[in-house]
């Protein structure tokens, strides 16, 4: 290979290494999008940042925690689910409540080992609730501990909240955190006390008050034992200052205290403790006291309450006589299908009035099994204000009031003796106006309403409890029934045993899925998205204005630009600078006077405010014209000669001659309306008039941001963009490169 052709095969090479980085650069920002869409909400911020996701794998090792019975604060919930279990606050002693502390798991089969399972009688859980009762009635323990013994009670509900009062994750008091803030607390107490009396108080103690009648031989001793005095209190300081460091670099974690760290910090405790002793001096003695006080008793506490974490665990574990090795619960998340199987079932089941139960047959469907809940009680609904409007409104402005004054009756008692009191003066006024028959339609409007309320309050926490149901394939016998609710909270009811034993038990927690299960959480961030909004009518409108702009900008584009390239008129040249002058102006400048306008025609929240303004385009036009000027006039000569019209010439000749840059034009319009923002949140109002652009908005709140569902929207907002433009590239930089030449 000669000395030239090496260095331009090396140039060569160089120049496709380039273009292929370049086009890899350019391409890196789309492709981290659409990754980004396959994440959960969890994997977002991970750092450093990886190329891979957790919904790509066929299995997933879960994080699990204890919860209470009552889980209304937990979990990621629909509005349905929330109204639900936002009021289910009661204790339910066969429940068991597990919560995914980690990114929700929408189905799959779920797997969690015991390493064993330890369980008592019910007579043994009031053993050990007396045992700590006995042991806080007789030891010295913080203040803040024993207000956790208020109540005195001794059943299962108790035990459940006191339990997670001591041991929750969240904020449990034996959080190594918790526990460390507390002590520290107390210490910081200490040395400020001590930091007063070294500023001067210490003067005013009674064992060091000077008076003239003392002796120069007493003052002189008060003076040293002072000395004395403050020399303990620079010990103790020292001491508390090394605990004080001690707590606050190594008691930083978020997990419980463990037997070790307590009795770690039981030893400085008491080290300090014992550097505290009574005084035999005539003198020292009168500060015991306060020495008792200020310092020994609160170490003492919190000796105490270290050693409470001990004694309750012990005690806890030694009374449960009941042990399962190795066991495992598997269970199989209810998709639609199971959903409706279940729900059917139950409501057959059920104790629910028949009329209630044909209601919800006419209306369920496979299809609708998410949403059957809130159809039922909407159609529930109208048919009682349909009633109301027949038997009570005679006017349509009264049915609002009518619909109140029945809830308020049904509310109250039907004697119309007690409650007329109760009601409001124009409810009152509105009663009074009812004939006999009226009233007594009211008083029947008004039981139907109690009988619908009792109906709504028992359907809710059925409902979720059905279709959250889960199909068991293996579990010990006592496992009676699996619920899985909101994608992150397991529920285990027991039989025969109370689920208060079981709190401690912490499962290893695995979910495992098929392929097309993968293939679901996969795409899992695209369904939350594309429901997360009324996408599919964004992307009506969208569509919509995007084809009626770019149609109308052509129209409208190619006649102009026929005009000024072949038509000769007076001041064209002119004309067209001042067209072309227009685009030097900021689009943000015109938003303004376009509003105005808009306004004054009455076009907001129509499509009109969105299509109108944008049907011309002065780059369209100019695109256009320069590509009309590069075809021969001949052309133009020719047709006239076989008495052609303009008109006719236009779209027969030109246009067609002129594809590649009418396709250019309306492609750049087409994207342009396409990704319209600023205009369109402008001028719109109601969500049924809001184009794709707009809509991702739902996804950016004062909350933060959801990137994996916003990513996800992104990528199908743009998709049938970027399809047009591989089909249309070949145009488009033919009428790019064709625009500028003139024939």
């Amino acid at each position: 290979m000669t000395y030239n052709k090496f260095w331009k095969t090396f140039g060569t090479v160089a120049i496709y290494l380039l273009t292929a980085a370049g086009a890899l650069i350019m391409i890196l920002p789309f492709a981290w999008m659409i990754i980004t869409s396959f994440k959960s909400e969890g994997e977002v911020n991970d750092w450093p940042p990886k190329w891979t996701s957790k919904n790509f794998y066929s299995s997933r090792e879960l994080n699990v925690q204890t919860s209470r019975s009552n889980v209304s604060g937990k979990g990621n919930f629909n509005l349905a689910e929330f109204r639900t279990v936002s009021s289910e606050d009661t204790f339910e002693s066969n429940k068991l409540v597990y919560y995914i502390n980690d990114d929700p798991v929408y189905r799959g089969k779920f797997e969690l080992k015991f390493d064993t399972l330890d369980y008592s009688s019910s007579e043994s859980l009031g053993i050990i609730l007396q045992q700590i009762n006995d042991y806080i009635s007789n030891t010295q323990l913080r203040d803040d501990l024993t207000a956790f013994f208020a109540a005195g009670e001794s059943t299962p509900g108790f035990f459940e909240e006191l339990y997670f009062n001591l041991f929750s994750p969240d904020d449990g008091y034996y959080k190594k955190i918790v526990m460390a803030r507390l002590i520290s607390s107390d210490i910081s107490k200490m040395i400020t006390y001590i930091n007063r009396l070294n500023e001067g108080n210490i003067d005013k103690l009674a064992a060091f008050r000077l008076s003239d009648s003392m002796s120069s031989q007493e003052v002189a001793e008060i003076l040293a034992k002072k000395e004395v005095f403050s020399s303990d209190l620079a010990s103790l300081k020292e001491k508390l200052i090394e605990i004080k460091n001690i707590l606050d670099t190594n008691y930083k974690g978020s997990e419980m205290l463990s037997s070790e760290d307590a009795s770690k910090l039981k030893t400085l405790l008491l080290d300090f403790a014992s550097r505290i002793d009574a005084y035999d001096d005539p003198v020292l003695s009168k500060n015991n006291q306060i020495m008792l006080n200020q310092f020994y008793n609160p170490a003492v506490k919190n000796v105490n309450t270290l050693e409470f974490l001990t004694f309750f665990m012990n005690s806890f574990k030694k009374v449960q006589s009941e042990k399962l090795s190795g066991q495992s619960i598997i269970f199989k998340v209810a998709q639609k299908d199971k959903m409706y199987e279940n729900f059917v079932l139950d409501i057959e089941k059920s104790d629910f009035p028949d009329f209630f139960k044909d209601e919800i047959k006419q209306l369920l469907t496979k299809d609708n099994i998410l949403e059957i809940k809130d159809i039922v009680i909407l159609q529930m609904e109208k048919e009682m204000s349909d009633n109301i409007r027949t038997k009570l409104s005679s006017q349509p402005s009264d049915l609002s009031a009518c619909i109140s004054l029945v809830r308020d009756v049904a509310k109250l008692s039907p004697n119309e003796t007690d409650f007329k009191d109760f009601l409001g003066e124009n409810e009152l006024k509105l009663y009074e106006s009812f004939d006999d028959s009226k009233k007594n339609d009211l008083f029947e409007l008004a039981v139907k309403r109690r009988e619908y309320d009792s109906i709504f309050s028992r359907f809710g926490k059925f409902y979720v409890d059905s279709v959250s149901t889960a199909d068991i394939i293996q579990a010990p016998s006592f496992v009676k029934t699996i619920r899985y609710k909101n994608n992150s909270i397991i529920e285990i009811i027991t039989d025969n045993i109370l689920s208060t034993w079981l709190l401690e038990e912490k499962p290893l927690v695995k979910a495992t899925f098929t392929f097309g299960e993968v293939f679901k959480n996969i795409f899992q961030s695209y369904v939350i998205a594309w429901n997360a909004a009324p996408f599919s009518r964004y992307y009506i409108n969208t569509i919509f204005m995007a084809l009626l702009t770019t149609f109308f900008e052509i129209i409208l584009a190619a006649m102009a630009a026929f005009a000024f390239a072949k038509l000769e008129f007076y001041g064209k040249n002119i004309i067209f600078s001042l067209f072309l002058s227009t685009m030097m102006i900021p689009g943000e400048v015109m938003l303004v006077p376009n509003y105005i306008t808009i306004s004054k025609f009455q076009w907001i929240d129509s499509y009109y405010a969105l299509i109108v303004p944008w049907v011309v385009s002065v780059f369209a036009i100019f695109l256009l014209r320069q590509q009309f000027l590069s075809l021969p006039n001949d052309l133009w000569d020719a047709a006239k000669i076989d008495g052609s019209s303009s008109w006719r010439f236009l779209w027969t000749v030109m246009v067609p001659l002129s594809k590649p840059s009418i396709l250019t034009g309306g492609l750049l319009k087409f994207v342009g309306s396409w990704n319209a923002f600023l205009w369109v949140l402008i001028v719109t109002k109601s969500p049924e008039m809001r184009t794709l652009a707009v809509g991702l908005q739902t996804f950016t709140t004062d909350a933060g941001t959801k990137y994996n569902l916003l990513m996800a929207a992104s990528t199908f907002s743009i998709l049938p963009v970027v399809i047009i433009f591989i089909f249309l590239q070949r145009y488009f930089v033919e009428g790019i490169a064709r625009s500028g030449l003139k024939g």
